[in-house]
């Protein structure tokens, strides 16, 4: 029996602090650290900066781990898994590459992973059969109007294991699918069985283990104490968050665990409420290389910030993918302003339809106009109960969110400063700043659907320092 890998979770989303995965490398206490860089949201943000040039598209936060995280982790011989690589790999390990080179670091093997971007292929896919249906709305893709901007399949396990075999240190992904980072490292190290018709139970168990212990790796902090509503009051420090290690063992079972030296907290608490994260149905949760079964999962506290984890079971892979597509949908402009007390939800209420009075007067079209009360429904908007007017009338202060969508990218210019008359001929007590806001913002949405996994050819390419 091997002794238990020991794989952290060193990001929660692009743009996470780097000191935890820093503090577990200091302290040698893994042997990989997966990033998980990538959401939806995440690949527009990625895209816009890929339309203002096009050697971008990766999680820029590589640039910082290149000089603060991977020299120190490379020393202690620590790993490194990340789909930070986003929609353009290559161009990340180049500048990764070189990055090292001008610190002396050289001779370290990067790997990249593509194959996912099916931007190109959106019309040959439809021209053979694939409708590119809604997720939601099940409307076949040849209705939308919008200009494609990006499109990715997420993709499963296999190509993260296949480049650790070929003696990969660091891996730059695209979008492989958040827990199957974790997966392919315990293909790679356990070499677990990942495909095939004759996969055992036992093997599907394994793999279902691996994507569970992958998705309470994948979100960071938030498995260690972050986020946390099971362990409110939070009464432990959150300004050094220990981020979680698992001990994985070959059975797939694994003890998860957390430096000591930092603060957070490993519980029963902060594992199960990361676990039902995101998963829709915890019976079914669909990834591309097994659907898994959490029902009869055991987690147990043997100590402090010492949690077992096992009993994940497995059902064969699904035989789509999931694809999504990015749409150009013109731009957004937003703007925030502020009421005073007294009457400071009136003073809204009229400020707004004092906006819309302006705006349906000017020469540019509005597609669409939303607004939020900010303290009262500025999260939720209609969702949220207001308040007795009682209590609404005693409030400090109201603020205002205004949003519009248009198709012309001056027309949020135009739009926000009509109103700015209203500074002085509308309601008492606002106050507003430059900056508060967006004007002519590009506004991309995702359109979710599902291909055959037929369709995927998955490349590794290594890069040397």
């Amino acid at each position: 029996m091997q002794n238990p890998i020991r794989i952290a979770g060193g990001q929660g989303f692009y743009g996470d602090s780097p000191m935890g995965a820093i503090a577990i490398a200091k302290e040698k206490a893994a042997d990989y650290i997966v990033h998980d860089a990538l959401a939806e949201l995440t690949l527009s943000i990625l895209q816009k900066d890929r339309m203002k040039d096009s050697s971008l598209g990766y999680a820029r936060d590589i640039e910082l781990m290149a000089t603060t995280l991977y020299p120190l982790a490379l020393k202690n011989g620590i790993k490194i898994v990340t789909n930070s690589g986003g929609l353009n790999p290559i161009s990340a390990a180049q500048k990764l590459s070189a990055a090292l080179a001008k610190q002396g670091i050289k001779g370290i093997k990067i790997a990249t992973i593509t194959g996912d971007d099916f931007l190109p292929r959106l019309k040959e896919l439809q021209e053979n059969g694939e409708a590119l249906n809604n997720l939601d709305s099940n409307i076949p893709f040849s209705t939308v109007n919008y200009l494609p901007t990006q499109s990715n399949v997420y993709i499963g396990a296999a190509s993260v294991a296949k480049a650790l075999d070929e003696g990969a240190q660091i891996i730059l992904a695209g979008r492989v699918a958040d827990p199957c980072l974790t997966l392919g490292i315990l293909v790679h190290h356990y070499k677990w069985k990942l495909e095939g018709k004759d996969l055992s139970q036992s093997d599907l168990d394994k793999l279902a283990s691996g994507i569970s212990i992958g998705h309470l790796l994948e979100c960071g902090g938030q498995a260690s104490g972050g986020n946390s509503y099971g362990e409110w009051p939070m009464d432990y420090n959150i300004s050094h968050l220990g981020y979680p290690i698992a001990h994985v063992k070959e059975d797939g079972s694994a003890n998860f665990t957390k430096l000591e030296s930092a603060g957070g907290k490993m519980s029963r608490n902060t594992l199960r409420e990361q676990l039902i994260y995101e998963i829709h149905d915890p019976s079914h949760y669909i990834t591309p290389d097994v659907i898994v079964d959490l029902t009869n999962v055991q987690i147990e506290e043997t100590a402090p910030n010492k949690v077992n984890f096992s009993g994940a079971k497995g059902k064969p892979r699904p035989d789509k993918l999931k694809l999504t597509i990015g749409l150009m949908e013109g731009y957004s402009s937003e703007q925030f302003f502020f009421f005073t007390w007294p009457y400071a939800y009136q003073k809204a209420q009229k400020f707004i339809d004092g906006v819309k009075g302006v705006w349906s007067k000017l020469p540019v079209k509005i597609d669409r106009f939303e607004h939020q009360f900010i303290g009262l429904n500025g999260i939720h908007a209609s969702a949220a109960p207001l308040p007795s007017p009682e209590i609404i009338d005693q409030m400090n202060e109201v603020g205002v969110r205004l949003v519009i969508k248009h198709a012309d990218e001056k027309t949020g210019k135009i739009a926000m400063q009509s109103i700015v008359c209203l500074a002085l001929n509308g309601p008492p007590g606002l106050i507003s700043m430059p900056g508060w806001g967006n004007v002519g913002k590009t506004m991309l949405s995702l359109w979710p659907t599902l291909i055959s996994r037929d369709w995927v050819k998955e490349k590794v390419d290594i890069f040397e320092s």
